[in-house]
């Protein structure tokens, strides 16, 4: 067993680990990240590899969701380096999980869907469950993008079983909060409201600032959807103060985004113009192009009812190229449909 002046390398790095995960949960993501640094210094050098490999990934994460992009990708290839030197296959699988979410996020979807079967496959063969699961929840986002809502729900419910299997209620959140948003998608409120629900019991217990954010977003698009839009602005603001709280650049630009269709339906041109380009802002800092794509559409929207049809149709088609090239292909139609002068 691996020793660094008589203590236990790997029992002091799982105590930070431990402590990181904990104060991540929580939004304190910068004692956090000061947990997962002191874990791989610990690490860094010793025989833990595979401990070594889990703590990159972890730190990983957390970064990713914060948005910081770059960052995250260079945690996840020296993960990656690291389990494949150890022979540690079930976390290669989980790196490349990984890194197909940074692919997937940048909009190559082809790529990302590749990179996911490569981990699934890996998954599969040493009967690693919980990455199943989270490479099927990852499928089923990638389906829905696509509009493939029978393929993506086969995938939400296989994750699901996964996660209920193992005992991850962390999962099991995620993917109920993807089967909320699936149903809302699909014009389903009343399965949508059941299965946010579910999620957010799950998260609130767990004191999961994250998943409850992103359950409080989605939630409020499905009241926006609606025309709640008393409900749905406050749904906005929890969201955003959980965002805030946890320095996530990421989240606050999904929020704001919905801010601004607020502000749009309420006729506040202005505000709604101010809210999408902070939100902008913040999506190409997280190098999410999907998002960035998502803002333009907004935007356009915005201008369109203010009698700037031009305006509009440049960044429709700016917008179009993103869903197109990414094989987005419902956003894809909506877009061309509103250049047509025929929005969906």
């Amino acid at each position: 067993m691996s020793t660094a002046d008589g203590v236990d390398v790997a029992r002091e790095a799982q105590a930070h680990l431990d402590r990181a995960a904990a104060a991540e949960r929580e939004g304190w993501t910068n004692d956090a990240s000061q947990e997962y640094d002191a874990a791989l210094a610990l690490l860094e050098g010793s025989e833990e590899r595979c401990l070594y490999a889990m703590a990159l990934r972890r730190k990983g994460n957390m970064r990713l969701h914060r948005g910081e992009t770059v960052e995250a990708e260079a945690l996840y290839r020296r993960s990656l380096e690291a389990s494949t030197g150890a022979c540690d296959r079930a976390g290669t699988g989980a790196a490349l999980n990984c890194l197909a979410t940074v692919v997937h996020r940048r909009g190559a979807l082809e790529e990302a869907e590749q990179l996911y079967r490569e981990a699934d496959a890996v998954a599969r063969e040493v009967g690693d469950a919980r990455l199943i699961g989270m490479v099927q929840q990852n499928l089923g986002i990638l389906a829905c993008l696509r509009g493939d809502w029978d393929a993506a729900l086969a995938a939400y419910d296989e994750s699901l079983a996964a996660s209920e299997a193992s005992g991850d209620e962390e999962m099991a959140s995620w993917t109920l909060n993807n089967i909320g948003k699936l149903h809302g998608d699909r014009n389903e409120p009343e399965a949508a409201e059941l299965a946010f629900a579910r999620a957010r019991e799950i998260a609130r217990r767990r004191e999961d600032t994250l998943i409850e954010c992103v359950v409080e977003q989605n939630h409020a698009e499905l009241l926006l959807g609606q025309q709640r839009h008393a409900e749905a602005a406050e749904a906005c603001e929890r969201a955003l103060g959980l965002a805030l709280r946890r320095g996530d650049r990421l989240r606050r630009a999904e929020t704001l985004k919905l801010r601004g269709r607020i502000e749009r339906d309420q006729r506040d041109y202005d505000a709604a113009i101010a809210s999408l380009a902070e939100a902008f802002e913040l999506a190409k800092l997280a190098e999410d192009r999907i998002l960035e794509a998502e803002l333009l559409c907004e935007v356009g929207e915005v201008w369109r009812l203010r009698g700037e049809r031009e305006v509009a149709s440049a960044v429709w088609t700016e917008a179009l190229e993103t869903f197109t090239t990414s094989g987005a292909r419902p956003a894809a139609d909506d877009t061309a449909s509103r250049l047509s002068g025929d929005p969906a």
